[in-house]
């Protein structure tokens, strides 16, 4: 797992080389209402963008080719049951 804040051309090399992973879109500083998942291929956080869009301006990302790890990264946030506050709808990391 690997946490990326302030640091989009490294979030950007990571998802480059992990594009089966999974990464959360968490607030910079994290709390328990917004720990939204993702594939890392999503275009909603992986298609080129001014920098600082992804890691920076109030943002961090939480990377991990295990959805397992991120689940007990979100219990550290305080989801005692390991959830996410919402799943992309876009790339459907939890589907098929």
């Amino acid at each position: 797992m690997r946490e990326f804040s302030g640091d989009d051309d490294g979030y950007a090399r990571w998802i480059a080389g992990n594009p089966s992973g999974y990464v959360l879109n968490v607030r910079r500083n994290p709390g328990a209402s917004y720990v939204v998942l993702h594939r890392a291929s999503c275009q909603t956080i992986a298609r080129p963008r001014d920098a600082g869009a992804y890691t920076g301006r109030g943002y961090r990302k939480v990377a991990s080719g295990s959805v397992d790890d991120l689940r007990r990264y979100t219990c550290s946030l305080g989801r005692a049951d390991g959830s996410f506050s919402a799943a992309c709808g876009h790339c459907d990391p939890l589907g098929g």
